[in-house]
Order: structure tokens, then sequence, then C-alpha cells
């Protein structure tokens, strides 16, 4: 679809942005079988960027060439499915890998909400934000490391912003650890040492991925965005 360049009246945008629930199953169009409705349309053009989310908004034409963009695609999808190509092995074969990296990604961000959920009912409120003679002393003690990336020697005042982040993540890390000591010494643990030391040889190199992992600020790199 070209790019519209057009100027939008915002009560207009809004009317679209705006469509109740019950319009979603509304159809916009038939291709065979297959219905394209109205939620169907709206979930498309939320992918859009900004200026052609708003041109097809508004534009009568726009939306007719997006809609026609939509029938474009099922056309083609219909034509692989009554090729065959949905039954190809390797297809059938990626598809259940996708299916599977969309589950583990799914459970990870549940998981996610679950800790961040008991973070905040237990410990968020017990978690007080650096104050500025925490943020002083700090940058007293590690003055020689505070640099921008040209070398030059940073001040409190440009220091202490990125000070005062990491601190409160620190103090977080730290809160987020005793807690854990305290579950962990109620749970039952066992570790099998074998099977630990069969995944230190699959691992060919650390990755690097663990989230928790203290890290000093790194100011220089801050400082050169």
């Amino acid at each position: 679809m070209k790019k519209l360049l057009v100027l939008v009246p915002i009560l207009f945008f809004l009317a679209l942005a705006g469509c109740s629930k019950d319009s979603d199953n509304v159809v916009v169009a038939k291709v065979n079988r297959t219905k394209i409705t109205i939620g169907d349309f709206q979930k498309q053009v939320a992918d859009l960027p900004p200026q052609l989310k708003q041109a097809v908004a508004v534009d009568p034409k726009a939306r007719q060439d997006f809609l026609d963009d939509l029938i474009g695609i099922e056309v083609v999808l219909q034509e692989a499915r009554r090729q065959g190509l949905h039954k190809d092995e390797e297809f059938v074969k990626k598809q259940k890998l996708f299916k599977q990296e969309m589950e583990r990604r799914l459970e990870e961000q549940m998981k996610n909400e679950l800790f961040n959920g008991l973070f905040k009912k237990e410990l968020a409120g017990k978690i007080t934000p650096p104050t500025d003679k925490e943020v002083k002393a700090y940058y007293n003690e590690h003055k020689k490391e505070m640099r921008t990336a040209d070398g030059k020697r940073m001040s409190l005042k440009d220091a202490a912003p990125q000070l005062k982040a990491w601190l409160l993540q620190k103090k977080q890390r730290e809160a987020y650890m005793e807690y854990a000591k305290e579950l962990k010494a109620k749970a039952k643990i066992t570790i099998d040492e074998k099977a630990m030391g069969t995944l230190g040889k699959s691992l060919s190199e650390p990755d690097g991925s663990d989230l928790l992992q203290e890290q000093a600020p790194n100011l220089q790199d801050r400082t050169a965005e």
C-alpha cells in the first residue's frame, strides 16, 4: 500500500479506534469461505506505522486499499493450502517448533508475572529508594571509575541519575536474595551432581543471560548514547 500524507481529524480517528466490541464480528468481506471481520481488520491496522494507521482511519480509499491487501494475502494463503503446502513435512516441522517456542515464551512470561507479583506484594514496600547521601558516598568511593566515553571525569551531578537507578536495582536484588534464601530454607531441594557435570560439558561457554547477575553501572556506555 502506498504511503498517504493526510491531515488527520482527530474525531474520525477516534471513531475507528473506538469501535465497540459488538462490531468486532461484523463481516467486512468474504474470501471464498473465509470471513474478514472488523476485528480482524483492526488487529492488522494496529500493526501499521502511525502515519498509515491514521490514513486508514480517515481515508476511505486507504481503507479499501488496505482491505485489498488483506484479501490478496488471504487468497494466496488459500492457494497454498489448496496445493497442500500446509501438509509439507518441512512446514509441519517448522509449525511444531514455532508452537513450542510460543508456548515456552508464554510460560516464561507467566513466570515473570508471578515473580514480579510476589516481589511487589512481599518486598517492594520494604525497599527504600537510595538517598542523595548514599549516592554521594558511592560516587566518592568509586570516583576514579566515573568517567565519560572519552575519559573525562564525571561530576556527581551528571552521574547521580544513573547511580540512583543502579543502587535501587542493587537494593532490589539484595532484598530478593534474602527473601529467596528464607524460602529455600523451608523447601526440600535436591541437586544431582552427576547431571550438573553433564550440564557443564554441554555448555560450550556462558551465554550471559542471567538477568539477576549483579553488575556495576556502565556509565561510559550510557553517557555515549
